[in-house]
């Protein structure tokens, strides 16, 4: 619950928005769905809206898809849809958490924040998106080196997601639902360059780890120059090696086991066009 004090800003400017956050306690907002979680006393002390900086827009210009971080994942979803692009990403978002959930969350407090239920990351990461955030660190990075770097915890406002269309490419995602409508356990999202059935390159992510994320490197080595069989998929799911959290739901090697399950049935998916 937030205290009736909490003071709230309106910026006209990403400039302004950024010089806002970095005083203490000061956050950004956007969808809102993060100060719906447990908070610490005081720990908030200023919402930044970021309504009026222009940034809830999906865009394509040239073979770049631009994402502003303010668009939701609703907007993604049926822009993929409506352009018949991107048809992982818009897949993924387009099955996240709920209707209204889907008409709320923002791109860049999901990225920012990188809940472990997250739709976003799996995807994004292996369509090597690029971000471009400003603030105490500014510039475009690979959104690999953003996660796994100190960059995630600065004061920083996302601007925008970019993801480049690339021919021969197949792709797919799953997640591991206990329901539906819950948030996933895991997602696994493939990218795979195929030519004459073969594989010439692969980028295979999982999040939901207890390192948040983690490229399957061993299983893209299993599958390279390779055709998807039975076979190549079994020798691939075989490479992998996971640490889950346990929970009040599963242990972790429960997951591991359901990681390669998923796994398996993506490429098999992949194989056949269905995803």
């Amino acid at each position: 619950m937030l205290p009736n004090t909490i003071q709230w800003y309106f910026p006209t400017t990403v400039k302004e928005a950024t010089k806002l956050i970095q005083k203490k306690g000061i956050i950004l907002h956007g969808g809102g769905t993060k100060i719906l979680e447990p908070q610490p006393r005081g720990s908030i002390k200023g919402l930044v809206d970021i309504g009026s900086l222009g940034l809830n827009y999906v865009k394509a210009v040239g073979k770049t898809i631009h994402i502003g971080s303010g668009a939701t994942f609703a907007d993604v979803a049926q822009f993929c849809r409506k352009k018949n692009i991107l048809t992982m990403l818009g897949n993924s978002l387009g099955s996240a958490a709920s209707t209204p959930l889907r008409n709320r969350i923002t791109i860049g407090g999901s990225l920012k924040d990188f809940p472990m239920w997250s739709n976003l990351y799996a995807p994004l990461l292996a369509l090597e998106a690029t971000i471009e955030i400003t603030g105490e660190r500014a510039g475009v990075f690979s959104l690999e080196h953003y996660a796994a770097s100190t960059l995630i915890k600065s004061k920083h406002l996302i601007k925008e997601v970019r993801v480049s269309e690339k021919k021969h490419l197949r792709c797919g995602v799953k997640a591991f639902h206990v329901v539906r409508f819950e948030y996933p356990i895991f997602n696994i999202a493939a990218a795979l360059t195929m030519r004459e059935n073969i594989v010439q390159n692969a980028r295979i992510y999982i999040t939901g780890v207890k390192k948040k994320f983690l490229r399957l490197e061993s299983a893209e080595h299993a599958i390279r120059g390779k055709s998807i069989t039975d076979e190549t998929i079994d020798k691939a799911a075989g490479q992998i090696s996971l640490t889950f959290a346990p929970d009040y739901k599963f242990s972790s090697g429960y997951k591991e086991r359901m990681a390669r399950v998923y796994f398996k049935d993506l490429l098999c998916e992949i194989q056949q066009g269905i995803v």
